[in-house]
This record gives structure tokens, C-alpha cells and sequence, in this order.
């Protein structure tokens, strides 16, 4: 009796420690796995002693996007292929094609016809992250196999230049990420899709970027529907033109077929409200992101703004004067206009104002969400 009473006691306590095992970051990796593939490629070989076709080979990771085989990745992985592969961890093998892909964004789009629905990741919130929060990497890294690793998320929204591509906000975190790891998932606590795990910091340990899931599936879809990203243009060169003591935001340019053109813009139009806030007084002056600003020789003047709405008061101040926006001079507001509008073109989370502020002048970092 004390025997079986003791294997009751022992049987009670093994399934306690394995409830206490099944922590929430097992159950977001039993839930996100399935949807993390590995990819392998075939390039053409580039050996000029070769006298007949010859391919290298090489693997990344990807993730499934819906259950109709829409894959994701990064632009380096797939670049150059002349076959592509798709490996579930049910160990299938699937065909796929790549639907486009932008080197300087390092993201492609892959499509495989599997004939039945795949399993897909669910999507998170890459705009509401917390700093700390636990992130994990899944991925092939090396070749090695599925492997998951776990760390937090280090920022945010990290502006990093890679190369001679344009500046991108990413993911930062020291979840072990490594070759192979390229295009794989990172993932919250709960298993949801947070980012796309694209490179490390050559020269550190644990510093580890992925591009932000919300910027990932915008350019996904410009992708699938055009072919490459979708910049926002508006396809007009502007002036400002006193007229007397009035100055005018005048027209100068309407490029063919551009958006302003097919709205019925013509050259020599004046604008004469923007976005509800009428052009107005003996200045130039322009409600924007809550600023009123004034055009003056050194840059943009701030005369005022609305507290509590978009940068005045954190931390633009009146009298600030805006000198130049991610190193590029600004003298009028059309010239602010174009530098954040390139900036978001890029995906951009923030931007960097050089601001003169009385005797001294510094950069300050603004978030352009």
C-alpha cells in the first residue's frame, strides 16, 4: 500500500513539473513553428572554368504568410535563384517561385502551389511593442534545422544603414540570430509574427535586427499587386512666390501622369489650404504635425504649435528653427515636406532634425508615427 501510495505521489508530482515546464515560451513556439519553412536555393555557378551549367547551393528561412503559400523572406536569400525549395517541418518539399523582391528593402515574396492550405503564422503588432519584452528567433540557422532562440526585444524602432542601401528602422534584439536565420520569424510571447530576422552587428554578440512585421506586409502587398514598392509621391514641384506682401505656394511642375496630374493639378495653381489649414497672414505659415512654421534664412521657424498634437512641445519649442531634416538642409516647408516624405517612402519610424535653438544647435530624433 505504501508502494502504490508513493507512485501515486511521484506520477502527481512529474505532471506538475511538466505543467511548470510548458512555459508560455514553449507554447509560442509549438504554435509558430509550423509556419517557419526552410528555403533552399540553387544560383548559377560563376566560375568561368566551368564548361557546362553548374549551380551552388545555399538555405535560408521564410515564413508563411496565409494558407494559399505566400511566403516571405529576405531579398538576399532568394536573389539570383535559379530554383527555389520550400521545406515544412512536416518535412514536405515544395516548389516555389519568387514573386518579387526589393534588394534595398532586403524582402522578397515567394509563392508556392501546394494544392492544399499550409499552415500560416498568425500576425502581431510590431507598432505596440514593449521595450524588454521576451522576443524568440526562429529559423535554420547554419543549416543545422529548425532552432529557436530566445532573448528581448533591445528597441523598438532601430535606424541602422546597411551598406549602401537606405536608412531602415528595425527590430532590435539579442536573440541569437545567425546565417541561415536570414528571413525566418521573430515572435512575440504569444507566438504572433513581430518581425522578419534579416542581419546581425558584424562586430558584437547579441545585437541582432529584423525588419518590423507592419512594414514587412506593406511591402509585401505593393509586391504582389505592382511588382516593386510603392514610394508616396505626389508628383509636383512647388515655390513659394510673394506677391507683394502675400506670399503663395505656387505650382512650378506637374509631372505626367503623376498623382497631382490626375487629380487636375496645373502648373501655376496656387495652394491655398493644406490638409484643412488655410495659407494665410504676411508670412509663410503651415499647421504641420502641430507646428505653425515660418520660412527664414538660416531654416524653419517655429511660431507656434498645438500642445499635445504631433512634435510641439517634445520637443520643438517656439523659436526653434529647424536647420536641416536626416542631413539634408531645409529652407522651405516644400523642402520638409519632401524630406519626410522620402523618410516614410523608406519606411522610416523617425527622422533626425538638426535644430538651432538660441546660441545652440544639436539633433534631435522625431518619431514619424
Amino acid at each position: 500500500m505504501w508502494m502504490s501510495m508513493s507512485l501515486v505521489g511521484l506520477m502527481v508530482s512529474a505532471s506538475w513539473a511538466d505543467d511548470l515546464r510548458r512555459t508560455p515560451i514553449v507554447e509560442a513556439v509549438e504554435k509558430a513553428t509550423p509556419s517557419v519553412v526552410t528555403i533552399g536555393v540553387e544560383v548559377a555557378s560563376q566560375n568561368p572554368f566551368m564548361f557546362r551549367r553548374a549551380t551552388t547551393a545555399s538555405e535560408g528561412s521564410g515564413v508563411i504568410l496565409n494558407p494559399d503559400g505566400v511566403v516571405l523572406t529576405n531579398a538576399h536569400v532568394v536573389d539570383g535563384a535559379v530554383r527555389v525549395t520550400v521545406h515544412l517541418q512536416d518535412e514536405r518539399a515544395l516548389d516555389a517561385r519568387v514573386v518579387a523582391l526589393d534588394n534595398d528593402l532586403d524582402l522578397a515574396v515567394l509563392k508556392v502551389d501546394s494544392g492544399v492550405p499550409l499552415p500560416s503564422i498568425e500576425v502581431g503588432d510590431s507598432r505596440a511593442l514593449y521595450l524588454g519584452e521576451p522576443a524568440i528567433a526562429i529559423g535554420n540557422p547554419f543549416g543545422l534545422g529548425l532552432t529557436v532562440s530566445t532573448g528581448v526585444v533591445a528597441s523598438v524602432a532601430r535606424d541602422v544603414n546597411v551598406g549602401s542601401g537606405p536608412v531602415q528602422t528595425y527590430i532590435q534584439t539579442d536573440a541569437a540570430i545567425n546565417p541561415g536565420n536570414s528571413g525566418g520569424a521573430l515572435v512575440d510571447v504569444h507566438g504572433r509574427l513581430i518581425g522578419i530576422n534579416t542581419f546581425i552587428h558584424s562586430a558584437a554578440e547579441g545585437i541582432g535586427f529584423a525588419i518590423p512585421v507592419h512594414r514587412a506586409l506593406k511591402i509585401a502587398d505593393d509586391l504582389l499587386a505592382y511588382g516593386r514598392v510603392q514610394v508616396p509621391w505626389l508628383g509636383v514641384a512647388l515655390e513659394e512666390r510673394w506677391v507683394g506682401r502675400q506670399p503663395r505656394l505656387v505650382v512650378t511642375e506637374v509631372l505626367r501622369d503623376g498623382p497631382a496630374a490626375r487629380a487636375g493639378i496645373r502648373a501655376g495653381d496656387v495652394i491655398r489650404e493644406v490638409a484643412g489649414h488655410r495659407v494665410q497672414g504676411t508670412t509663410w505659415r503651415k499647421a504641420y504635425l502641430g507646428l505653425r512654421l515660418e520660412t527664414g534664412r538660416s531654416g524653419l521657424t517655429v511660431v507656434g504649435g498645438e500642445r499635445g498634437r504631433g512634435w510641439f512641445g517634445r520637443p520643438l519649442e517656439t523659436g526653434d528653427v529647424i536647420v536641416a531634416v536626416d542631413g539634408e538642409r531645409i529652407q522651405r516647408v516644400s523642402d520638409l515636406d519632401g524630406a519626410l516624405t522620402a523618410a516614410l517612402g523608406r519606411h522610416r519610424a523617425t527622422v533626425y532634425l538638426m535644430v538651432q535653438r538660441g546660441p545652440y544647435r544639436g539633433t534631435v530624433e522625431l518619431d514619424l508615427r
